[in-house]
């Protein structure tokens, strides 16, 4: 069930209620009732009205990346015999980032008691995309999973990849744990450049506080397919998994330390220009009719309270975010 406004669909499900923004395909919230009974926590970042209308996917909780994930270098790229150039769509950046559904509208689908589905279209002759996209979320056994999909639809193959964008709220207790086997070095603009060491600044294998790694912006390979993420104020943990399609992951920690990203995606960022690195996590190209998809799961739980005065801190935003630090 479920209500649509200008700017936003919620849906209820279960212990869940989601919130669907169709400019960009991006899910506002994820209520979680807490099997306590003592409220309700956002598992995202909190947003406000301005950033529901604000048509930047970036301000909100979570938002599709396809036909690629993360930067393409210059928003062009060679395949075919063929110089493909998309647009470059954060001016003044060369270069493009995060793929064409951030700026499409999704069409909602209606949904059955457990999954909602929403989806778009897109055809541009030039580049040689043609597709349809999905998104679908389920609900099941105390879990909510996204389901991401890319079905092409052009004469020519092309290639794709696809990644999920979740942000959630970081705060002085919020705490991040992951296991990967590589991660990249980056140039002036954060595009990968080399292979290198997990040092311990970028290894978070025992788990690190979001607080003590404010400004980091990595990408690793080889990832295990789950984060485990804990806030000690707010009571909460949360694990997140990704299917083996999604075998990289890129995190990001703002400078501002409020705020925090793990991203599961396909491949590494601008891989269609650097061939040495496809190893590591590479483009599918997809014949006619040929599909790729993945799927993230959410499975909250409480900890164990250790002092009366834990309170959840949760649900509305109080005032305006700083809009500047996207990703």
């Amino acid at each position: 069930m479920g209500k649509q406004s200008e700017a936003e669909y919620l849906w209820n499900s279960g212990p869940f209620r989601v919130g669907i923004v169709p400019r960009g395909g991006a899910i506002s919230r994820i209520d979680w009732v807490r099997p306590d009974g003592d409220g309700v926590i956002n598992l995202l970042r909190p947003v406000d009205e301005f950033s529901l209308t604000s048509g930047n996917p970036s301000h909100l909780g979570c938002f599709p990346m396809v036909p690629f994930a993360n930067r393409l270098g210059y928003a062009q790229f060679d395949f075919d015999g063929k110089t493909i150039n998309v647009p470059a769509n954060r001016a003044p950046d060369p270069h493009a980032i995060h793929g064409f559904g951030i700026s499409a509208v999704w069409e909602i689908e209606r949904p059955t008691i457990d999954t909602i589905r929403f989806s778009h279209k897109h055809d541009d002759p030039q580049t040689g995309f043609s597709y349809t996209a999905w998104q679908e979320i389920t609900v099941a056994n105390g879990s909510i999973s996204i389901e991401i999909g890319v079905r092409h639809l052009g004469r020519e193959p092309m290639p794709y990849g696809i990644g999920l964008h979740p942000w959630f709220p970081a705060g002085e207790d919020a705490s991040v744990s992951f296991i990967a086997a590589d991660c990249f070095g980056t140039d002036d603009g954060k595009l990968p450049t080399t292979r290198t060491v997990i040092d311990l600044g970028r290894d978070f294998s025992d788990g690190k506080m979001i607080r003590h790694n404010k400004g980091l912006d990595v990408h690793y390979s080889g990832w295990h397919g789950a984060v485990e993420m804990t806030w000690k104020d707010r009571q909460l943990s949360l694990l997140l998994e990704a299917s083996d399609t999604l075998s990289n992951l890129q995190f990001y920690i703002p400078e501002n330390g409020e705020t925090f990203c793990v991203e599961p995606v396909s491949h590494v960022p601008n891989v269609h220009n650097r061939p040495e690195l496809k190893k590591f996590g590479d483009v599918r190209v997809l014949g006619y009719n040929d599909t790729i998809s993945g799927t993230m799961t959410l499975t909250p739980g409480l900890l164990a309270r250790s002092d009366d005065s834990l309170v959840d801190d949760a649900e509305e935003p109080v005032g305006r975010r700083d809009y500047s630090l996207v990703d």
